[in-house]
């Protein structure tokens, strides 16, 4: 491993600080190289062409169609990040990539590249939203049916890994009525009715990303329990008769003032004793991380005109502003970075 790789808090020749490490400069300022990397790997399909498979360099080239020397400096790229191996000039997946990187897996997360791949070139733009508090992308825009299945299987894919954690979270034991609000895939939904006999559900989101929603509705053989209802939560109306509501990755991508309403409408929408989750990566109440938090903030200036990182303080405020109480929030059992913020109707 290079000097790159493991000599953090060496100083060395340098007379630097103790524990501080100037390559971490480097680190930070090149990152979209590694990321670029993996989006290159995974639209070349290299980690399903290996799956269960030893293949050397001329049979890698001849399927993918790639250049050979450009392509052998991506894979030794790849084996240097520890998801791909090598035995001289024939490769294979290694644990990692076979579990979350080839298709056949259940706890594939592919869906989640191509996902930020279609991010990357808003990301460029960050300099600018900066400077002008104009994004420089936006969401919910005009999607290309590629992109808007990119994007919803990379949310189904992260919801399958966290399914069990969220709805064990909560017991929804005789609750009749579950609305996922902003639904994604229907993911959630889905499988809360799975685990709660006499549940059913309804996932309300754009009309687009419920083709993708429908899909995996039927796949489940949920079709009789989860209803799926076409609108923006922002200006249509949420119904009446929630015994719980599911708000999952979608508060940062409002203003304060859009959250406010959005869970006043809620309120309003729900049964007395109903609850209301809210799945969000959460900055926590001092504001100084986690990081991956913060940086949803940045995600969210780039691709939204209000939307920002919150922290659990400022969500529970709103929550109890609004009526709801016994207001707590708990962050979810590791690896996931979600916290859980939770509220009910008195």
């Amino acid at each position: 491993m290079s000097s790159w790789d493991k000599n953090k808090g060496d100083a060395g020749g340098w007379g630097l600080p103790e524990g501080m490490d100037p390559m971490r400069v480097m680190q930070v300022a090149s990152a979209y190289w590694q990321s670029c990397a993996l989006h290159a790997a995974n639209r070349l399909d290299i980690f399903n062409r290996l799956d269960g498979a030893r293949k050397d360099m001329d049979t890698l080239t001849k399927e993918t169609g790639a250049d050979r020397r450009c392509l052998g400096a991506l894979l030794s790229a790849l084996v240097s990040m520890d998801f791909l191996d090598r035995d001289g000039d024939v490769f294979m997946n290694n644990e990692f990539s076979k579990t979350f990187l080839t298709t056949s897996s259940k706890l594939y997360q592919g869906g989640i590249v191509y996902m930020f791949e279609n991010w990357y070139e808003a990301w460029g733009g960050l300099y600018d939203t900066v400077t002008t508090g104009k994004p420089s992308a936006l969401m919910h825009q005009e999607y290309s049916d590629q992109e808007t299945r990119d994007y919803m299987m990379g949310m189904h894919n992260r919801a399958l890994s966290q399914a069990d954690v969220l709805t064990g979270m909560i017991d929804l034991t005789g609750k009749k009525q579950l609305m996922d609000v902003g639904c994604g895939p229907a993911t959630f939904a889905v499988k809360f009715c799975e685990r709660y006999d006499g549940l059913n559900a309804v996932a309300m989101d754009r009309a687009q990303n419920l083709k993708i929603a429908r899909q995996i509705v039927d796949q489940y053989g949920m079709q009789s329990r989860v209803r799926l209802v076409p609108g923006d939560y922002n200006q249509d109306s949420l119904g009446a008769g929630n015994d719980a509501m599911l708000l999952s990755s979608m508060t940062n991508q409002e203003s304060p003032e859009n959250i406010r309403k959005l869970l006043k409408k809620c309120h309003a929408s729900m049964n007395k004793g109903g609850v209301i989750l809210i799945q969000e990566q959460l900055l926590h109440a001092d504001k100084k991380g986690p990081m991956l938090a913060a940086l949803i903030g940045v995600n969210q200036i780039i691709n939204t005109v209000g939307g920002s990182s919150y922290s659990t303080a400022e969500m529970e405020d709103i929550l109890r502003d609004v009526g709801f109480v016994d207001v707590e929030s708990r962050q979810m059992a590791p690896p996931s970075p979600f916290i859980m913020v939770t509220g009910y109707k008195r």
